[in-house]
């Protein structure tokens, strides 16, 4: 299914983009190269998705129930994408889509985000990565991947509990649950889980849970040239989550942390990564140590955040891509707050009755100036797309009254319950300051060109803006 509108007027000779799947992140991806007169084209998942209805988007295009992700995008692209344009994944599916298929893409003429594909597959994969963090000595949690109940029962009994059921590929996961960790208070439990997850043919792996507050979570995120040297850092700290413990992040704040950003680059360099990357982690109230998390090769959650505080990253990445000067990130602003009201509102509620959070610290803790990750006086329908369908899901729940929900061994809605359209980031069992201050010490951006020679590219013609059989339809957004 197709949805074309209107967006900004595409500036002679600028190449498009093609956003690959996401969430509230390729809202942000758009609103960067929107009004810079780049068209801007979105393949999604599901109809509802939020970049659907910003005015910056000209053209979403979602797969259909019941239909093959990948093989929807790439007949898209092969037969109806705009010629020449910059492909920049902003999930798991469209990451791996670009590194299995990047020889491809770059025979069709298009310019996919640059990363080591290699790297990429085994950052999808978290034994891989825990084995690579191993290998390079990041502290990373205690890990034992599973593939039958008998694997299960032999490690099972080595686990302090509550402990974790993690998935090795994240984004296999979302297909089915909402939420990205399950946890288990027994081994009974841990079995269960286990049996309902293989039966889906989903590999996962348990894991000991951090022990430490929703605080202690961190991120460092940079761009790696092709010699492996960052062009910008900035780290920021997770404050809250929803569901409280091991859900979503609900509430960031930019700040500076030099070990992370340290840990983060070396974790970055030692497994090869080029391109944009976020590294996670947590402190473990144990020993002091931050440990892993793990890794995300592509626009995360945060975009938006990382654009308010004056890192616009979507900019970086398009402009290295088509060989634009870069926009320099060598300051951005510490203490900027990305909140998401009503998630954290409901967080904060559930802390507040478990005796976790006092009602007076959680108004102390947003008594601040907010930015938040929809809401835009420019480009206001994204937001009240979103709100639209959450009213009607939540409704839809009501009615419904689901009995069955209860009983659910890994608390997590059922593949046929779609998942808020929001990217459920920060997978892991269970991260103030002041705003102004420069950046990070971390080397400035310089005006250099992605390839010599490239210079500006030639007015890039669009393929495919026909209407077809699938009902494409038009209006602004």
């Amino acid at each position: 299914m197709t949805h074309l509108r209107p967006a900004n007027r595409q500036r002679q000779g600028e190449r498009p983009a093609v956003i690959l799947g996401g969430s509230w992140n390729a809202v942000s991806v758009a609103r960067s190269l929107g009004p810079r007169g780049i068209e801007v084209q979105a393949l999604g998942d599901r109809p509802d998705r939020p970049v659907r209805y910003s005015r910056h988007c000209a053209n979403y295009v979602t797969a259909l129930r019941g239909e093959d992700v990948h093989a929807r995008w790439l007949q898209w692209l092969r037969s109806d994408g705009p010629e020449g344009a910059v492909v920049l994944p902003c999930d798991d599916d469209g990451l791996e889509l670009v590194a299995r298929n990047r020889r491809e893409l770059v025979d069709l003429g298009y310019l996919p985000i640059e990363a080591d594909d290699d790297v990429a597959l085994a950052m999808l994969d978290k034994e891989r990565q825990y084995e690579l963090a191993a290998r390079i000595g990041v502290p990373a949690p205690r890990t034992a991947p599973v593939r039958s109940l008998e694997e299960l029962d032999a490690v099972a009994g080595s686990f302090a509990y509550p402990c974790a059921l993690k998935p090795l590929h994240s984004h296999l996961w979302a297909r089915h649950f909402y939420g990205k960790v399950v946890v288990a208070a027994d081994a009974g439990q841990l079995r269960a889980a286990f049996e309902r997850t293989s039966a889906l043919g989903i590999e996962v792996l348990v894991t000991e849970i951090v022990p430490g507050p929703e605080s202690a979570y961190f991120g460092h995120y940079s761009y790696l040239d092709e010699h492996g040297e960052p062009l910008f850092h900035l780290t920021k700290q997770k404050l809250r989550q929803f569901p409280s413990g091991f859900g979503a992040g609900c509430y960031h704040v930019t700040d500076w942390d030099p070990e992370v950003a340290e840990l983060g680059l070396r974790f970055m360099q030692g497994v090869g990564a080029r391109g944009l990357s976020n590294v996670e982690f947590k402190r473990d109230s144990r020993d002091g140590q931050l440990k892993l998390i793990e890794l995300n090769y592509r626009f995360t959650a945060i975009t938006e955040l990382l654009r308010r505080s004056g890192a616009d990253v979507a900019w970086l990445v398009y402009s290295r891509l088509v060989g634009r000067p870069l926009p320099p990130i060598a300051h951005y602003r510490r203490g900027v707050r990305f909140w998401y009201p009503m998630e954290d509102t409901r967080s904060a509620l559930s802390s507040c009755r478990a005796g976790e959070l006092p009602l007076a610290a959680w108004i102390r803790s947003i008594a601040h100036r907010q930015t938040f990750p929809l809401l835009s006086i420019d480009d206001p329908l994204p937001s009240v797309g979103y709100h639209a369908w959450l009213a009607r899901r939540l409704l839809n729940k009501r009615l419904e009254r689901r009995p069955n929900q209860a009983a659910d061994p890994l608390g997590t809605t059922g593949p046929d319950v779609a998942a808020p359209p929001r990217e459920a980031a920060d997978i892991a069992v269970p991260g103030l300051p002041e705003r102004q201050g420069l950046g990070p010490p971390g080397r400035a951006l310089t005006p250099t060109r992605a390839g010599a020679g490239s210079g500006r590219p030639r007015a890039w013609r669009q393929r495919g803006r026909r209407r077809g059989s699938d009902g494409v339809g038009s209006g602004r957004g």
